[in-house]
Formats: C-alpha cells, sequence, structure tokens
C-alpha cells in the first residue's frame, strides 16, 4: 500500500468512512517536517510486487501491492509510486497489515491504488523506502472492464435446465440442495427431505418473489503479475414472472458468494453447475444481483494456477467482479446498483469473505457478511498440521485434523503460493512419488528449517495482522463445526477474538449456529462416515440464516 500512517493494518483501511480516510491520507503525505531517519532500504526484503517490471501495458488503475519481510514493524512504511520525474503519484491506501513472525521479525503486505487514473502508455516507478521495487508502463484498460454476459444454463438437477428459472422452482430449491447432500441416493432422500424442510425453514420456504436469470459474466482484472487478463464469474439477476411485480434494478443490493477449494477441473461457478448457484437463485429471488467469482484458475482460466488463500489477489478479482457488474446493470437497465452488499462463503470461500472486505467496502456498504469454516490463519493452519504429522503432540489447529488432507492442501497452497508470492520450491523435495510428504521435509520444518514457507503463509493469513477491520453497518456471523476434520474451528474461535479488538469496529460480531447438540447434527456425525461431514455439515444452517437476511 501507499504511504500510510505507521502500521496501517492490513485490508480494512478502505472500510473507514470517508472524512476518516482523508485526515488518515493527509497524515500519509504530510510528512515533509517529520525528521525521523527513513531506515535503510536493505530493512526490507521484498517478497512479492506487483505489477511486475514485466507489464508493459498495464492497467491506468492498477492495484500495487509489495509484500515483504522485516526484521521489526514499521520499518517499511514508504510504498510510493513515482513518474519518471520522480516525482510522487497521489495513491490511496486499499489494504496494509504485519503479520509477526514466530520465527522472528514481521511480514507485511502494502497495497495501494492512484487517486485519479494513470496516464496511458507511460512508465511509472514503485518505490520501498526509496529504492526501486518494479517500473511498469501502463495501457489503457481500466480493472473491472465488463467484456461480456451471455446466457448459462442451470445445471442443478432437480431444478430446471434453463437459463430462466421461475420464482416456483425457487422456491423449491430445498429439494436439490437435498439431492446432492443425499448424493442422489432416492431412498435416503425420501426419509431426509420432510427432516431437512423441518430443520431448515427458510430455506423450504424461501418466499421467492422474482425468478432468476443466470448468466456468465466475464471481465478484466490481473493476473498473478499484474498484466491484465480475461476472468469469468456466474451472475444471476431477478427476472419478472409471469403477472409478477415488476423487477426494479435502481439501486438494487448485491450479494457476492464465494465458492469453496476445488481443481482446476472442477465445475465452477460459470459452469451453473456449482453449488453457489443454489445462493444465487435465492438472492435473485428475493431482489438481489447475486455475483459468484470463479477466481482465476477455474472457469475461463482454468488454466492458470489458482490464487488459492492468496488475500490480495482473491480481493482484487471480486473487487473488479464488482465493479463489471455495475457496469452491466448500468449498460443493460440503465440502473445504478445500490449499495447494499452482502457476503457469504464456506470453507476456501469463507476465507475469501473476509479477505475481500477491505477492497468490497471501497466499493459498498457491507451490511452482513456471512463466513463459515474458512482457513483464516493460513500459517497456524498448516504449521499444525506439518508439526503433528511430524510428530509434534497436537495443537489447537491439529486436535481434531485429518492428516490425509495435508498433502493435497498443501501442495495446492504451495503452487498458489508459487504463482503468486514468487514462493521458490521444488516439490520432489516435499512429495514423495505417491503423493505424501516425504520425511526429510517434515524433519526439517519441525526444525524451523522452512523460513521461506513460512513467511508466504504468514503474508496472507487473516489473523494475526494489525489489519483493521472497520465496518460500522455489517453484522459479521462466523461459523464452524467444532470438530472439523479439514479446516480447524480454532481458525474461527481466533478470528472471532482477534475481531472483538478495540481497533475493530462492526455492528455486531457473532459466532453463527450449526446446532450440534441437534439430535440430526449428532446422528448424521456418529452415522455418516463421509470424512467431510464435519466440514460441511454447518452450511445448510448457515445459508438458512443467510436466506433470512434477503
Amino acid at each position: 500500500m501507499s504511504s500510510s500512517p505507521r502500521r496501517t493494518p492490513r485490508s480494512f483501511l478502505l472500510l473507514l468512512p470517508p472524512f476518516a480516510l482523508t485526515l488518515l491520507l493527509t497524515g500519509c503525505f504530510g510528512q515533509d517536517k517529520d525528521e525521523t531517519p527513513k531506515p535503510e532500504p536493505s530493512a526490507c526484503t521484498v517478497l512479492r510486487v506487483t505489477p511486475e517490471s514485466s507489464v508493459k501495458s498495464g492497467f491506468v488503475d492498477p492495484l500495487m501491492t509489495v509484500v515483504y519481510s522485516a526484521a521489526s514493524s514499521g520499518v517499511c512504511d514508504d510504498f510510493k509510486l513515482v513518474d519518471t520525474a520522480n516525482a510522487k503519484v497521489t495513491t490511496a491506501v486499499v489494504a496494509a497489515g504485519e503479520w509477526t513472525n514466530p520465527q522472528g521479525g514481521v511480514v507485511g503486505s502494502r497495497t495501494i491504488e492512484p487517486v485519479q487514473p494513470l496516464r496511458s502508455g507511460t512508465t511509472y516507478e514503485l518505490q520501498l523506502n526509496g529504492r526501486q521495487v518494479s517500473r511498469f508502463t501502463t495501457g489503457t484498460e481500466h480493472r473491472g472492464r465488463l467484456v461480456d454476459v451471455t446466457d448459462l444454463i442451470l445445471q442443478l438437477s432437480p431444478l430446471p435446465e434453463s437459463a430462466h428459472v421461475d420464482s416456483s422452482s425457487i422456491n423449491d430449491v430445498l429439494s436439490a440442495f437435498t439431492e446432492r447432500l443425499t448424493e442422489n441416493n432416492r431412498a435416503t432422500r425420501y426419509f431426509l427431505e420432510p427432516v431437512l424442510r423441518h430443520q431448515f425453514p427458510r430455506l423450504a420456504r424461501p418466499d421467492a418473489r422474482y425468478g432468476a436469470h443466470i448468466s456468465k459474466l466475464t471481465y478484466r482484472s490481473a493476473d498473478a503479475k499484474g498484466n491484465p487478463t480475461t476472468l469469468s464469474g456466474l451472475l444471476v439477476v431477478p427476472e419478472q414472472g409471469a403477472g409478477g411485480a415488476p423487477v426494479v434494478f435502481e439501486r438494487m443490493p448485491v450479494v457476492i458468494a464465494h465458492r469453496g477449494a476445488m481443481d482446476s477441473e472442477a465445475k465452477a461457478p460459470s459452469s451453473g453447475a456449482n453449488p453457489v448457484a443454489m445462493p444465487g437463485l435465492l438472492a435473485a429471488g428475493k431482489g438481489h444481483v447475486f455475483l459468484g467469482p470463479d477466481l482465476i484458475g477455474t472457469g475461463d482460466t482454468a488454466t492458470l494456477p489458482q490464487a488459492y488463500l492468496v488475500a490480495a489477489d482473491t480481493a482484487a478479482q471480486t473487487q473488479d467482479m464488482l465493479r463489471a457488474a455495475r457496469a452491466h446493470v448500468q449498460k443493460q437497465y440503465a440502473a445504478a446498483l445500490g449499495r447494499d452488499l452482502r457476503i457469504f462463503g464456506a470453507s476456501q470461500g469463507g476465507y475469501s469473505a473476509i479477505a475481500g472486505l477491505p477492497h468490497l467496502a471501497r466499493e459498498a456498504t457491507v451490511r452482513l457478511v456471512s463466513a463459515g469454516s474458512g482457513p483464516y490463519d493460513v500459517y497456524r493452519t498448516f504449521n499444525g498440521a506439518l508439526r503433528t504429522a511430524a510428530g509434534e503432540a497436537r495443537d489447537a489447529y491439529a486436535q481434531h485434523v485429518n492428516l490425509d488432507f495435508l498433502p493435497g492442501r498443501l501442495r495446492m497452497v504451495m503452487g498458489s503460493l508459487q504463482a503468486y508470492g514468487r514462493f521458490a520450491f521444488d516439490p520432489a523435495s516435499v512429495f514423495a512419488a505417491d503423493g505424501s510428504l516425504l520425511p526429510s521435509f517434515l524433519q526439517s520444518y519441525k526444525n524451523n528449517q522452512q523460513a521461506s514457507l513460512v513467511m508466504q503463509l504468514g503474508a496472507n493469513s487473516l489473523v494475526g495482522t494489525t489489519q483493521p477491520y472497520v465496518l460500522p453497518e455489517a453484522d459479521v456471523r462466523l461459523y464452524h463445526f467444532s470438530t472439523d476434520p479439514l479446516v480447524p474451528a480454532q481458525n474461527t474461535a481466533d478470528l472471532l477474538a482477534a475481531l472483538r479488538g478495540t481497533q475493530h469496529r462492526f455492528a455486531s460480531l457473532q459466532p453463527g449456529n450449526c446446532h450440534e447438540g441437534n439430535t440430526l447434527v449428532k446422528l448424521a456425525v456418529e452415522h455418516i462416515k463421509k470424512p467431510t461431514l464435519r466440514h460441511t455439515i454447518c452450511v445448510g444452517y448457515q445459508l438458512d440464516d443467510f436466506v433470512a437476511e434477503l
């Protein structure tokens, strides 16, 4: 991020009210009389910077991010943009935070953006503490430019296979939820659906007023280096039914829902076959525009690496999709979307929901954040499992973890960090031929010899950072099943505790209710041996609560 007050935390500066942000930026840029000695450039080790120097036709309104390590906090605050005359370009802080490294020092991430669009076809330089860290050239494009919107066929049996779903079908969405939960076992579904209708009364009767028009939206965002690329996502908008009320798009509220973890070959939200379409139908049926970002590495960009648990890229791609959706509604319906925004996500989607808040708060008024079962503390999630696999006693993060999931998840996150964090690693030094973790790697991690990996995990952790979360209009609810074997529930406990700090502001903050004492939940946990059940069982209750807020 750009010049900003010392130790301004990572992602939520943008959540400050406009007058507070103005005062803060004035403080950032009005330090001419400060005679405090500037730290030496060597005090900051750059781990990643975007746009990279290889970018020759970048956005004129780029997000500029530096990730760094330092021996102490607050010594790498001077991140700025200058033009070819070395004159400072006015920028605003989007996100800024530092994470205390248990192996010593801090890891920080700062994101800035220009207050006014940059000149096209012009070279600019990014400096950290007066030292050049990147030199890129602009093109003519803006982030979030709408590329196209095309009809998309819904593929969630037993719902209609169509780009247009009427309100009566939306009001029967629980049938689709049940079918997927029972994996199309008709006998199980016959007995289970009446029970679920009692458990999830809002899903059973969502009272949709509108039908839904389902589309794929494509838009321009940035790749790992900061070059413009085209991303895809799911768009669902309300549609007037026969004899129903007309749809008024002017000032219509928005819902963003994030998908869970998936490999690049899986069905992305923009396929129409991803379960994230369910909250999309419900949101549209109740008068909201719905967005389900594919995120880079899935959908139309399946050949590119995913930014799995990479906070800055996840946030930017989501922000850009919201901008494109606003442009589409303006173009298609001659209407301006409202600022009210509600956000939903579970598993990786829960992480994405929190990671995107700093950026999204610059675009909208966040009213609700419903996040479930997310690996918010990326470092501790992997640290606990790795140390357990290496023979140490289980800590709070590893208490219930199923280590069978560790190699696959570690490969995903290391691959993402290699692409988006400039993390250098040789898979052959980590993974055996059968995909398991090599004992030599586990031993080196146990001996604190994987410092680079630790820094990268910390740089993307949402817990333990100095980033303030200031969302005074937002109700925040965090869900997690206590014995989740895939993503430790300690993530949610620690995020809740951290967000209760005085530097954060919300309308409300509370844990979501997974109904663990419920007889049905107890029976399911006891008798259904599917390993991921305790990771996903809370989603139904989370979605049922979410529908009540629409």
